[in-house]
């Protein structure tokens, strides 16, 4: 089964529901879909749909908006159960505590948040919203003028932020402090089959420009980072599940692993892949659905898709809006493609909304690695028609 809901649903992902007649919620953005990509889905009314959760069914989003009605009208206690103990970040925490019992972190109020100076905190650290979606809100703090610049950015932005997204997707009464966890940070789109064993539907790695950058600019996936990370993270996931008792169920989860292996949780999203329909790169990349793995309760596999594929990446570009964006009249993303070796997807839109210009997609070489680095020190406005 599948719920449909904004912010962004893909043509790939409206296609592949229609095609195999997966069992749709009626919601205003399924059949919005519909229109807009010409396709027919098995659309269930609330009851039916709500039904077939509390049975037990396989239940995929594309966005956490979905939340709101599984919270309010599905009846699926126990899969909502599964959902709060991740969604939370803070009550993710404190459930694996026991695997990182030196693990500092620390819930705190809105209104204890805008008292709290800079000297009561550990740092390095980073400051995020305990609900929370699309890195909004998320700060990497070093210093005291670093937590007081979070603290007057989050008064001044918040309220903005919050229009964008349900309560359900981005909170603001609740925020966590927690440890600066080093090590380079990989985005994993994993399911737990129905005996809480992990399924790794991709593996990508996600690049910033600085320390301090927290924004979902670029993310890559290879044959290298597959083979490499594959077995070390299912084995983590199984431990990690070991405490969460997961149990068909996908999950979207963004991860550092140190020089070490050692592997710290940053977060996991639940019932879905990579948001924005962006979990389409394993499509891309290696020729099947992420999401299909999941309803079909299939393995990749790894072995056949990744030959031939060596000395390749494909990436996954956020286009971020700049941090001080002038008015915009529009994106010049002719402009912006002609920088790459190959572009295998644009998505346009979403600025007149949302604090990005589009998703891209592109092919490119290891040997042409700076395109990549170019982009990620890029801020994008010289793409920018006031």
């Amino acid at each position: 089964m599948i719920i449909l809901e904004e912010p962004y649903i893909s043509r790939e992902l409206a296609q592949c529901a229609a095609r195999r007649g997966e069992p749709v919620l009626d919601t205003a953005s399924a059949r919005e879909a519909e229109r807009n990509y010409q396709v027919s889905f098995n659309l269930l009314d609330d009851a039916a749909f709500a039904a077939r959760c509390r049975q037990g069914e396989r239940l995929y989003t594309n966005s956490e908006n979905a939340l709101d009605w599984l919270y309010a009208k599905s009846g699926a206690e126990d899969l909502i159960a599964q959902v709060e103990k991740l969604k939370n970040k803070a009550r993710l925490r404190r459930e694996l505590s026991d695997l990182y019992p030196d693990y500092f972190f620390m819930e705190l109020s809105q209104e204890t948040l805008m008292a709290t100076e800079a000297d009561q905190v550990p740092m390095p650290c980073v400051l995020k919203p305990s609900v929370g979606f699309c890195s909004l809100g998320v700060y990497c703090i070093e210093n005291a003028e670093q937590w007081q610049h979070a603290k007057a950015d989050i008064a001044a932005n918040m309220a903005s932020w919050c229009a964008q997204y349900p309560a359900a997707v981005l909170g603001d009464q609740s925020w966590i402090v927690e440890s600066l966890i080093r090590g380079t940070e990989y985005a994993v789109d994993v399911y737990f089959d129905a005996d809480g064993r992990a399924v790794v539907c991709n593996i990508l790695q996600h690049d910033f420009a600085s320390a301090q950058d927290v924004s979902d600019r670029l993310y890559y996936t290879g044959a290298d980072i597959i083979r490499r990370m594959l077995e070390p993270l299912e084995n983590w996931f199984n431990t990690v599940n070991a405490y969460l008792k997961l149990r068909n169920f996908p999950a979207h989860v963004e991860l550092r692993c140190d020089e070490n292996g050692f592997i710290v949780p940053i977060e996991f999203n639940p019932l879905r892949f990579a948001g924005l329909s962006c979990t389409d790169i394993s499509l891309f990349a290696w020729g099947f659905a992420s999401y299909e793995c999941f309803l079909d309760n299939t393995r990749p596999d790894w072995d056949t898709l990744l030959q031939g594929k060596e000395g390749k990446v494909w990436t996954l570009m956020v286009l971020n809006k700049p941090e001080h964006c002038p008015p915009v009249h529009s994106f010049d993303y002719e402009a912006l493609c002609r920088k790459f070796r190959k572009v295998v997807c644009l998505r346009r839109g979403f600025y007149d909304k949302y604090s990005h210009f589009g998703i891209l997609f592109t092919e490119t070489l290891r040997s042409d690695w700076k395109e990549l680095e170019d982009f990620a020190r890029n801020d994008l406005t010289e793409f920018i028609n006031k």
